[in-house]
């Protein structure tokens, strides 16, 4: 008897052909028996010579599933060897292209072998404490708390972000630095006003997409300012100059939830960005109303780069179109030293809610770097249309048209002990400061920087009075290592509002200890 079997659907040509031949065997085999008497009668040379013809045969098919057989197996171990490893490679000692690598980055960070996926997990923390000078009357009308001394977390975030699949990157942030007054609409106090988690980076970033190069999309800093893109990790001072509490960061911490496309230019020599917005006014990520949407883009470009950022000249242009969140706006700012959560935080300057048709910021950036000396500068305006006085700072119900403000400082660093910033090219920004040696690391003393900002803001036009302020602050900052840092800040501020006509000064310093892995 002969029998043949297959644990594979034979369904290529050569498999049809195969089972073509089978069919005539088997049906060869019929014949043969049903006639088995009339094959005792044949001749014994001719029966001889029928069998043999059918060995061959038999022989030929089971060569050609053999072959069927081993072909595909070997495109099963071709489709497979990419992704994973035979136990032959295994024993001889080849690494799983999955498998994840773990390193110390300034923080920790594990990286597949094929670099396709990576992941961080870290956070930061600064911790501050803050005296200012008893001034009654520079603090009049600023809040309950004005000019109290306080110690605080300024920030206290947990992070997470990395890489998927090679070209797709993703952060999750949060900060259990913020505040709501659970007393509403009583004015706050010491014991009402509680800190709660919000979002800042949350976003997901799609790399290499054609033409535009980089989308990013969640809640995010629009593009806008040299200091307002700098990492609050990274920063000078203790505190961002008055740009960021008026334009930037105004009741949302500086993150708004939106898309942003960007890049660079001239083989990374410049940068550009523009993205859509929701104009919010909290800090939680979410816009809701009709239309309230922004138009936020940015270009730099570096007139001078060698020694890889050791000597350069950033030039950088921004602008916004807004349409006010509920059709009104406001603009306030705090000090640059901060006595506590943001909602007993004193409010030195404040135009108050008032109405506006939409508004435009536009602002300019430069820096110069020699070595271990910097300037920085940068000046921004806003125009808000079709005005309308609130009754507080300015005539209620009065059209006051098109009302300017402006903002900008300038300031100088230098490092004492050589080091100098180190410049993002594909941001367009400074990142972190690596002291040439780290404290107590063999007798190592960290690194030390000198600095000095003026600061300025006008929110007076048209007949809308939201005050001035000045500032002058001067700051030492010693670098123990690329993860922690000690910064130390005097101002001296003059302000100048509708609760203080003659103008007054008061003076504070500050003291944090700030550290991120």
């Amino acid at each position: 008897m002969l029998t043949f079997s297959s644990s594979r659907c034979i369904s290529s040509p050569s498999g049809t052909q195969v089972r073509n031949r089978l069919l005539a065997l088997l049906a060869c085999c019929s014949a043969q028996c049903g006639i088995a008497g009339s094959l005792l009668a044949e001749d014994p040379g001719s029966l001889q010579s029928r069998l043999e013809a059918i060995e061959s045969q038999n022989a030929q098919l089971r060569q050609e599933l053999s072959e069927l057989r081993d072909r595909d197996e070997l495109l099963a171990t071709e489709i497979s060897s990419s992704r994973v490893l035979t136990e032959e490679q295994k024993a001889a000692g080849a690494e799983d292209p999955k498998a994840f690598s773990a390193k110390w980055n300034n923080g920790f960070e594990a990286t597949s072998k094929d670099k396709r996926f990576k992941y961080h997990v870290g956070g930061r923390v600064q911790f501050d404490t803050i005296f200012l000078s008893d001034s009654p009357q520079a603090f009049a009308g600023t809040g309950p708390f004005t000019d109290q001394d306080a110690v605080g977390f300024r920030r206290a975030r947990l992070r997470a972000d990395g890489t998927m699949y090679e070209t797709i990157d993703w952060c999750a942030e949060f900060d259990f630095v913020n505040s709501v007054n659970d007393n509403l609409p009583s004015p706050p106090t010491e014991s009402t006003v509680i800190g709660v988690p919000a979002p800042t980076d949350l976003w997901v970033t799609f790399r290499e997409v054609p033409v535009v190069g980089n989308v990013r999309v969640g809640d995010v800093k629009e593009p806008i300012g040299f200091e307002h893109l700098t990492s609050s990790r990274y920063l000078d001072f203790m505190e961002r100059s008055y740009n960021q509490d008026i334009f930037y960061g105004a009741y949302n911490n500086g993150f708004t939830p939106g898309v942003v496309i960007y890049d660079t230019w001239a083989d990374e020599l410049g940068t550009w960005s523009t993205g859509f917005f929701k104009n919010n006014t909290n800090v939680f990520g979410y816009g809701v109303g009709e239309g309230e949407y922004a138009w936020t883009s940015r270009v730099t470009a570096l007139l001078w780069y060698e020694d890889e950022g050791r000597y350069l000249t950033h030039i950088g242009a921004s602008g916004s179109l807004r349409d006010p969140n509920n059709g009104q706006t406001q603009y306030r700012a705090r000090g640059s030293l901060r006595n506590g959560l943001g909602g007993v935080n004193p409010t030195l300057a404040t135009t108050g809610q008032f109405l506006a048709s939409d508004v435009e910021y536009a602002g300019l950036e430069f820096v110069h770097q020699m070595d271990s000396l910097l300037f920085q500068a940068e000046y921004t305006g806003t125009w808000n249309h079709d005005a309308v006085g609130n009754g507080t700072t300015a005539p209620a119900a009065a059209n006051l048209g098109t009302v300017y403000f402006y903002g900008w400082y300038a300031e100088a660093l230098y490092f004492l002990t050589g080091e100098h910033r180190e410049y993002e090219k594909k941001q367009g920004v400074f990142g972190r400061v690596s002291p040439d040696e780290n404290f107590g690391e063999g007798g190592g003393m960290g690194g030390l920087q000198l600095g000095a900002r003026y600061n300025q803001l006008c929110l007076v036009d048209s007949g809308l009075n939201g005050g001035r302020l000045q500032d002058i602050t001067l700051g030492l900052n010693w670098f123990l290592n690329p993860n922690m840092k000690i910064q130390t800040n005097y101002t001296h501020t003059i302000r100048d509002s509708i609760a203080t006509p003659d103008g007054s000064t008061y003076d504070g310093v500050g003291m944090r200890l700030a550290w991120d892995f």
